[in-house]
């Protein structure tokens, strides 16, 4: 769990931040009427202005897109139809971008997509409606729309991918904070088979490693599943709890098949010692005990 998906949003800061400073721009040809000599000498200033502002490609690409509009008074640049940006590391691609200097923020809208693929380090990918990043802040957020959810990826090598997905993510890239809401649900492979995790809301502080699962809280894998209103995960002090309308433990183990419920659940994160307080109640369907002699007596 030390490494979770939600780094993928560094790759709104990386891309988007950088990015936006060179633009090819490709779209048909318009025909200009026949301008006066004075007008004329003042557009090819004014293209040879553009030509000296122009920087070298960001990174080693360009941003394209069908309208470049600039806006001088507001400081603002909009990237308007198939705007794209890739390199050998970065990819970005939007319906619509905007780049707003004034506010140290950049926003983009329908078909978000981000990637990032670092040569022999993990690979993240993003998918979104809509995303903005504040790149002085280092804070931004992604939406999906009514009935979207946004699409999270991050694949180690040689790896199954750990995929999440959400209504609305939020980030702090400089206290290492991300929070997913809406119909939160993060599948991850573990040595028992695929997990799943899901909640209503999700926060992970990355810097503590620690996760916080709230509202209708579930961890699951082909052996066990634990119910809970509030799930904790503590990487530093190495415990996992739940707590809150009344946890539940069910799964499989060598003995049989078995249901737990208490007040509160508590582990190491090895799961080796599991505690349970409050009003301790279950049950244990063993083989070894069904077909026991003993049951002939009853």
């Amino acid at each position: 769990m030390k490494r979770f998906p939600f780094l993928i949003f560094s790759l709104f800061a990386a891309v988007l931040a950088g990015g936006c400073k060179t633009v090819r721009i490709e779209g048909p040809a318009v025909s200009v009427p026949a301008a006066a000599p004075r007008v004329q000498q003042a557009k090819d200033s004014l293209k040879q202005q553009k030509k000296a502002l122009t920087l070298p490609p960001t990174l080693g690409g360009l941003i394209s897109s069908d309208r470049w509009l600039i806006h001088n008074a507001k400081q603002q640049e909009e990237f308007i139809g198939h705007v794209s940006y890739q390199n050998d590391v970065y990819t970005f691609r939007a319906d619509y971008a905007l780049s707003d200097r004034a506010q140290s923020r950049i926003s983009a809208r329908g078909n978000v997509y981000l990637k990032q693929a670092q040569p022999q380090e993990p690979v993240y990918e993003a998918y979104a409606d809509s995303g903005f990043y504040n790149y002085q802040q280092k804070t931004g957020q992604l939406q999906a729309k009514n009935g979207h959810e946004i699409r999270l990826i991050y694949q180690q090598l040689q790896q199954d991918p750990i995929e999440a997905y959400a209504q609305h993510a939020a980030f702090d890239l400089e206290k290492g904070i991300f929070q997913l809401q809406g119909n939160v649900r993060i599948q991850r492979p573990t040595p028992q088979g695929m997990q799943t995790i899901s909640a209503q809301r999700v926060q992970y502080l990355q810097k503590q490693n620690y996760l916080k699962l709230e509202g209708g809280a579930q961890v699951s894998d082909p052996l066990r599943t634990l119910s809970a209103e509030t799930i904790i995960y503590d990487g530093t002090q190495n415990y996992s709890y739940a707590y809150g309308a009344r946890p539940l433990l069910t799964g499989a183990s060598e003995q049989g098949t078995f249901a737990i419920i208490a007040d509160k659940v508590q582990s190491d994160n090895e799961g080796n010692k599991i505690t349970m307080d409050g009003k301790v109640q279950g049950w244990l369907v063993s083989p070894a005990i069904n077909e026991s002699s003993v049951n002939d007596k009853f």
